[in-house]
């Protein structure tokens, strides 16, 4: 048994979208070992939780490094849209459905890359206006708009159970490029 099977045995029990249906007794089950097997991986089921939200949670932010390197602002944000639901998709259901259960260390590294997120729209939103690519005065309100719409549709697609509810996201700058633009109605 590896560190990674546990890993994906705890992701299957959390899709349920119940964070209280992962307990140490329901993860080794699942998995066919020990408790005490289980515990020379992981001292508590916490700590098997905050370890796939850490992992998840670098390789977007990894990924979000790689996608600043090149193309137009709007195709970077399209990349960040794919990044940001492909994050969604990484993390378990209850993840995304029951935050408010999650340990603190979970919620601050949430936390973190939905900073990360939000600082590479701005960057890329920054990086659309000096081109002359957009036309929009604040572009820290057009980064937390992308990011925090992102969440919004990762949340709702995880709470009533659409499969593959990452991937609508590349709908998204379809949906807030114009604004950015410049091209959206105006009073």
């Amino acid at each position: 048994m590896s560190r990674e099977k546990i890993l994906e045995g705890a992701v299957a029990i959390l899709d349920s979208g119940h964070y209280a249906d992962l307990t140490v007794d329901a993860l080794a089950r699942s998995l066919h070992m020990s408790k005490s097997t289980l515990y020379k991986y992981f001292m508590s089921k916490e700590d098997v939780i905050i370890a796939l939200v850490k992992e998840a949670c670098e390789r977007a932010e990894g990924e979000v490094e790689h996608t600043l390197a090149g193309g137009t602002a709007a195709e970077q944000l399209t990349e960040l849209a794919s990044i940001i639901g492909r994050h969604g998709q990484r993390l378990p259901r209850a993840v995304s459905t029951e935050p408010e259960k999650l340990p603190i260390p979970c919620i601050q590294r949430l936390n973190q890359t939905r900073e990360a997120f939000a600082s590479a729209a701005q960057i890329l939103t920054d990086r659309g206006l000096a081109r002359g690519e957009f036309d929009f005065p604040d572009s820290r309100v057009a980064a937390v708009a992308f990011v925090a719409a992102a969440q919004a549709v990762l949340t709702d697609g995880a709470r009533i159970g659409i499969k593959g509810y990452g991937e609508s996201l590349e709908h998204l700058p379809a949906l807030l490029l114009p604004g950015l633009r410049g091209k959206a109605t105006k009073r």
